[in-house]
């Protein structure tokens, strides 16, 4: 057994170690043997939300007792759902108690949430993991960093009948879209299909949601979905396929997407990640934010990446091939801002704005060497 797990790494919020003396290396092999070791209990036939990993090993709690007093003490967390959280302790704590954990969002920040616990587990030797229900909802994407290559959704079981957003699906193959209508016929969504770039163009507009499907047959598609929010669509946008990489999904994701579904994919996942746009609230500035909220790990990767493509750049302009040095531009302007380089990124705009219109590279030269030395300086600070 395995959990669809999302890094988490958010700061220590104290120096104490937690009551079972676990960090670093001993503390994730710990939840690797919990993953590999179900729980013996009976799974909670009404669970609705989906247990994602959430480590921290130095998570404080505060126990609740008579009189509204408070004892703090030190814990590992294990997961985290919208509903609740889990952590591990060094011993028994009676289902009912009233406590408040400490969370810590991605930007280090406690964030208190009050709950009870629900359930309290035997795991072998001192292990004991407790089980936690939040009095109120949290957003998983405040305290977990969007993995690449993990889907970041909070819904397990779906309200089909609930399901009533408009949608399209813009995709070339019909098998993905017989595939969808088999996935999507017990729903209440009222959704519709475009084969072709231009029929996409002309429905897409009036729509709460889009899927686009990332294949073969659409290479164009990141162009097509940076248009798609250039002329001002705010709403979600899930991509189904398999970018080359985890670079080309953060990429993507700069594009406008706001979740990446792999393929091969089931059921339970496309509903899911529909969900999480259906019974979530957002805004756009919300879906923005989480566009550009990238894990340190991430941001490493992509530092490499802009200081391969000043590499490239500066190869370009030896060679004056004006679209592929385009092409690079547009690549820059999208990693910059990823990485907080905004003015990087305005920069590279110009520049190419003006590379269009001038059309000529060696009177730009200089100041595209300047971009290509600029990223190439990256990979000292990755």
């Amino acid at each position: 057994m395995s959990f669809d797990f999302i890094s988490s790494k958010p700061q220590a919020v104290t120096a104490t170690r937690n009551s079972l003396s676990v960090d670093g290396a001993l503390y994730h092999r710990l939840l690797a043997k919990l993953d590999d070791c179900p729980s013996k209990g009976a799974p909670n036939p009404s669970r609705v939300y989906r247990r994602l990993q959430y480590a921290h090993p130095n998570l404080c709690i505060h126990i609740e007792s008579d009189g509204h007093n408070s004892r703090a003490l030190v814990v590992a967390s294990r997961n985290l759902s919208q509903g609740g959280a889990s952590f591990l302790h060094s011993s028994y704590m009676y289902p009912g108690t009233l406590l408040t954990i400490d969370l810590v969002n991605n930007s280090g920040k406690i964030v208190p949430r009050r709950g009870t616990i629900t359930r309290c587990e035997h795991r072998g030797g001192r292990v004991h993991e407790i089980g936690v229900k939040f009095d109120k909802e949290v957003s998983l994407r405040e305290f977990l960093h969007q993995n690449p290559e993990t889907l970041l959704y909070a819904w397990e079981k779906v309200n089909q009948e609930e399901m009533k957003i408009s949608m399209m699906i813009y995709s070339q193959q019909a098998e993905f879209s017989s595939l969808m209508r088999e996935y999507l016929q017990d729903t209440s969504l009222r959704y519709t299909f475009a084969k072709t770039e231009e029929e996409a163009s002309e429905k897409y507009t009036d729509q709460d949601m889009l899927i686009c499907h990332l294949c073969d047959e659409t290479p164009g598609m990141p162009e097509t979905i940076r248009k798609m929010r250039l002329n001002g669509f705010k709403n979600p946008i899930i991509l189904m396929g398999c970018p080359k990489s985890s670079i080309e999904t953060l990429l993507l994701s700069a594009y406008g997407i706001d979740m990446a579904i792999p393929l091969p994919s089931n059921q339970q996942t496309v509903l899911g990640s529909i969900a999480e746009y259906v019974f979530n609230d957002w805004t756009p500035e919300s879906l923005e934010s989480v566009r550009s909220c990238v894990s340190p790990e991430s941001k490493k990767q992509l530092a490499i990446e802009l200081a391969k493509t000043g590499v490239t750049l500066n190869q370009q302009i030896s060679t004056r091939d004006q679209q592929a040095i385009q092409s690079s531009c547009q690549r820059v302007g999208m990693i910059a801002p990823l990485l907080g380089k905004n003015a990087l990124k305005t920069a590279v705009d110009n520049l190419a704005e003006r590379l269009n219109v001038e059309g000529s590279v060696e009177e730009l030269t200089p100041e595209l060497s300047e971009i290509s030395s600029i990223c190439k300086s990256s990979r000292s600070a990755a």
